[in-house]
């Protein structure tokens, strides 16, 4: 293989690909663990939510004033915004996994995109090294029986 074959020329290209993928799957591991938090967090709220709501009923069948009641109320209403907030950003960060996912497998593909041209890059500086070396070892026989 020659100083400055294609093979050798493609590798700096291969590892930044690679690099590429890897922080594109880092990424991917990043987005698909804020995505659980989030949900995590969601779950939370929706069962706050349910224990409240218990809570609420449960004082409701031992007889609840009207003030105690607009609190239940007033708290029940901050909570269901709360939810629909975390909602939003669960969903955010679903969009945002399924944008790392389609990043990473994008460069995955790159990678071997290039890979493959490295190779075929490769075979065919073999073939020719091959093809040089029998039209040295064809000449020096040409010499050696013409001489």
């Amino acid at each position: 293989m020659t100083a400055n074959s294609r093979s050798r020329r493609l590798q700096p290209v291969v590892r930044l690909e690679e690099e590429r993928e890897q922080q594109a799957g880092r990424l991917l591991g990043e987005r698909r663990r804020l995505l659980e938090q989030n949900l995590r967090q969601l779950e939370e709220l929706e069962g706050y939510r349910q224990e409240y709501l218990q809570h609420l009923l449960e004082a409701a069948r031992g007889g609840i004033g009207a003030v105690r009641l607009r609190h239940y109320q007033s708290f029940m209403n901050k909570l269901s915004e709360a939810i629909a907030q975390q909602q939003r950003v669960a969903e955010q960060a679903r969009q945002d996994l399924e944008a790392a996912r389609r990043a990473w497998l994008q460069s995955r593909n790159r990678v071997k995109m290039v890979n493959t041209v490295m190779v075929s890059a490769r075979s065919e500086e073999q073939r020719e090294e091959r093809r040089q070396e029998q039209r040295e070892t064809d000449e020096h026989a040409q010499r050696g029986s013409s001489g």
